[in-house]
């Protein structure tokens, strides 16, 4: 299976918190719109049989040129949402250092995996997007996928494609709208990275 994996485009600033997803949910920009059209642009000659995306609006509207020039009803999934902060959710810098100080020291020091309070772990967040992955392997060998997600997920999902720990996430950049394009080794029982964050 071929999956490519990428990060919604650009969004809006603003107050769009969505307490369903304990989340910012912020629609695409203007910008993001443009991305989003270079997306499809880009995906115009390729094949695509299913398309993913997350709970959280960007991820639908980012892969709406491609799903409709392609005919496919993009299917949500909730295991390719963004990390969740949990409590630290929209707390500036000083009420982080100030009400959960072991975690703000765990997150600057980035040496070891920790748990967001009532949030998750990187190891958390792997688990879900292998399970997603896992799942589609089964329903789509030997076809090709587009997942539509988030930064910190993709970035936890390359530690585990190139073998690192979950907390190396801290060290990879994800641009919106990067494409990343990975093909399943079954013969290894592995994914092969193709490419990371390909921009226009």
């Amino acid at each position: 299976m071929k999956c490519f994996i990428i990060r919604h485009a650009n969004k809006e600033k603003g107050n769009f918190f969505n307490p369903t997803l304990n989340h910012q949910d912020q629609p695409i920009s203007q910008l993001g719109i443009e991305q989003a059209k270079w997306l499809q642009y880009y995906f115009k000659k390729i094949y695509i049989d299913a398309i993913f995306v997350s709970a959280y609006i960007r991820t639908a509207q980012t892969v709406k040129f491609i799903a409709e020039s392609k005919s496919i009803q993009p299917k949500i999934d909730a295991r390719l949402n963004e990390l969740d902060n949990g409590l630290i959710e929209g707390l500036k810098e000083t009420e982080l250092k100030e009400k959960y100080p072991k975690i703000w020291k765990a997150f600057k020091k980035r040496n070891r995996d920790f748990k967001f309070p009532e949030g998750e772990s990187g190891k958390d967040a792997l688990q879900r997007i292998i399970s997603f992955l896992n799942d589609q392997l089964t329903i789509y060998p030997q076809k090709t996928i587009l997942v539509m997600s988030h930064d910190g997920l993709i970035r936890t999902l390359m530690c585990h494609v190139m073998g690192r720990p979950v907390y190396d996430r801290w060290n990879f950049k994800v641009d919106t709208c990067g494409i990343t394009e990975m093909d399943y080794q079954p013969e290894y029982e592995n994914w092969k990275l193709i490419r990371f964050n390909q921009v226009n």
